[in-house]
């Protein structure tokens, strides 16, 4: 039976919303897509500091460049931030960035073009290391969900460079996706995350797959986490507060989180977490193998769950304009191995020892969790 549209549920659902616009403003989205384009002329100088022996350069198709040396040798590649319409502003103003790339896309450098920004700050920041945080990473959506900190005494130009940083990549990879021509291997990946939200599904509706449910786990570890590497986290939800959805990178992430958004309406708040996470799924696997008896992890302070503790924590340092690194507070980047930390694959395999003992512990303090746990149903069950 559906309930009706109560002035409380209202009153809930936007004050939700005047949140996430509030942290999206104060995480600094400054909605740059309003303003007016303009173009600008690049000269060989402008390449010069991330390749020394460059000697002419070309645009691509993708908005990139490539550089060249003596003979035609190719360099690499290099991304420029006004050229992708990423601009943010420091304490003097914007502040332009050159990303320099090897051949096979592998970020070798990040330049700072002339700018009007304090001295003092920016040599602050070069002698901090900001500009070598990214180094050596793969270019690819990861990078942008990478969490860096800004550097204290120099908070609002550092803040620029990052979200700069992160804007550009996120533009370059939108373009470059939609000049990509469409391979099989692809089409195998958009194949089987349909068929586990397919087989999701029916094991909600119907009992007759329930059997082969640890099968199911199996495969949503193999494809959704080692594979895709499709998660929802709260690191990827700030990076799309700030910088916007990923329609034309990465719609499948976008597909798995309106499909969770709208179960949990539905009054299967814990769709997501039970039948797509990958991380809920290993827990899962590992807790049905264990003979162990398990036990349920449910901490309280007096008469408030810890979970809720550590989300509200999340939220208000976001609102506040603390910077946390959200990619290492949830052990989804231990999925990642080739980027994946020392720290975040014992992470991982922390909260894998502990689910032969617990139910699922990671989930008791997920934020990830918690947030979808927002959304109340719009029907009873």
């Amino acid at each position: 039976m559906s309930k009706s549209l109560s002035f409380k549920t209202i009153i809930n659902y936007s004050t939700v919303i005047l949140l996430l616009i509030a942290i999206a403003i104060r995480a600094g989205a400054s909605f740059e897509w309003l303003k007016p384009e303009e173009t600008k002329e690049y000269s060989l100088n402008d390449f010069k500091h991330a390749f020394p022996l460059a000697e002419s350069f070309n645009k691509n198709s993708d908005q990139s460049f490539s550089v060249y040396g003596n003979g035609g040798v190719l360099l690499g590649h290099a991304l420029v931030s006004e050229e992708l319409n990423a601009r943010y502003s420091g304490y003097a103003g914007e502040v332009p960035l050159v990303i320099s790339l090897s051949e096979d896309k592998i970020i070798t450098g990040i330049y700072l073009l002339p700018n009007g920004e304090t001295s003092h700050y920016i040599e602050h920041i070069r002698k901090i290391g900001l500009l070598h945080e990214w180094s050596g990473m793969p270019l690819d959506t990861l990078v942008v969900q990478k969490q860096v900190d800004a550097v204290s005494g120099a908070t609002r130009s550092s803040t620029a460079i990052i979200g700069t940083f992160n804007q550009t990549v996120a533009n370059y990879l939108v373009v470059a996706s939609q000049r990509q021509p469409f391979s099989m291997i692809r089409g195998i990946q958009i194949a089987l995350m349909l068929a586990l939200i397919v087989i999701s599904l029916m094991q909600i509706i119907g009992k007759r797959l329930r059997q082969f449910y640890f099968y199911y786990l199996a495969g949503v570890v193999l494809v959704m986490g080692i594979w895709l590497k499709q998660m929802l986290s709260v690191g990827a939800f700030h990076t799309w507060l700030v910088n916007g959805l990923p329609w034309q990178t990465n719609f499948e992430l976008i597909v798995i989180l309106l499909l969770a958004l709208v179960m949990a309406l539905l009054g299967h708040k814990k769709y997501y977490c039970n039948y797509l996470c990958p991380m809920g799924a290993l827990q899962m696997l590992v807790s049905k193998i264990s003979p162990i008896k398990k036990r349920s992890i449910n901490i309280k302070i007096s008469v408030i769950h810890l979970n809720t503790v550590y989300l509200s924590f999340i939220w208000i340092a976001i609102l506040l304009g603390i910077s946390l690194p959200l990619s290492s507070m949830e052990p989804f980047m231990a999925f990642s191995f080739s980027v994946a930390t020392t720290f975040m694959l014992l992470f991982g395999g922390v909260v894998m020892i502990l689910s032969i003992f617990f139910n699922r512990p990671w989930c008791q303090f997920c934020p990830t969790g918690c947030a979808i746990d927002i959304v109340k149903p719009v029907i009873e069950k």
